[in-house]
């Protein structure tokens, strides 16, 4: 993905993803989606909450999309601080994946985009892909600008990863990838290969 045109497209994205959901969320930005996360058939609700400059937190209720959440049931899961960057959207890929992207700085000079895929595998919440993109600015005592682009996608499904520099298109990774409970993720656990 080239930067330059992702992050003109930063603005749309948060407009058009900004859907709040008052039956979840009080004084807190909601968004909500449903999909079929287990794949039984039936449908599900995923509902990310956030209160302004704080912390995310994912809240995924089964076999409920029809249901009324006022008041709210019992998440079948729920993970507290999923990121500390602001959400931006929610989308349902394929095979009942969850795509939950999130953006520090959101096209500010120092300015990362991150989407961790959620999917639903032999009854458990797993993280099948994590991708980031990245465009940091640092000015120097000089007067000068150090500009640092790239980005990363790895699929913790099939083992495999692509990462590139620059404005270089991304190359494969060499290593395994194996998910991860959605339980225990955290971003300080992304690869090496999506730091910069």
């Amino acid at each position: 993905m080239k930067t330059v045109f992702h992050h003109a497209a930063l603005p749309l994205i948060a407009t058009l993803a900004a859907m709040p959901a008052p039956a979840l969320a009080g004084d807190r930005s909601a968004f909500e989606l449903t999909l079929d996360i287990d794949q039984d058939g039936r449908m599900d609700r995923a509902a990310v909450m956030q209160d302004d400059g704080g912390p995310a937190d994912l809240y995924i209720y089964l076999a409920m999309a029809e249901e009324k959440l006022d008041p709210p049931r019992k998440p079948d899961f729920m993970r507290k601080a999923l990121t500390e960057d602001r959400i931006l959207d929610l989308e349902s890929k394929g095979r009942g994946s969850l795509a939950i992207t999130s953006c520090f700085g959101c096209g500010a000079s120092k300015s990362t985009e991150d989407t961790l895929t959620v999917v639903y595998r032999k009854g458990k919440f797993l993280v099948g892909g994590y991708s980031r993109n990245w465009d940091w600015n640092i000015q120097k005592s000089d007067g000068t600008v150090e500009t640092t682009i790239g980005d990363c996608d790895v699929n913790y499904l099939t083992g495999k990863a692509t990462a590139s520099r620059d404005l270089e298109d991304g190359k494969p990774v060499k290593g395994r990838f194996k998910p991860v409970p959605l339980k225990d993720w955290s971003y300080g656990q992304r690869p090496k290969i999506c730091s910069f």
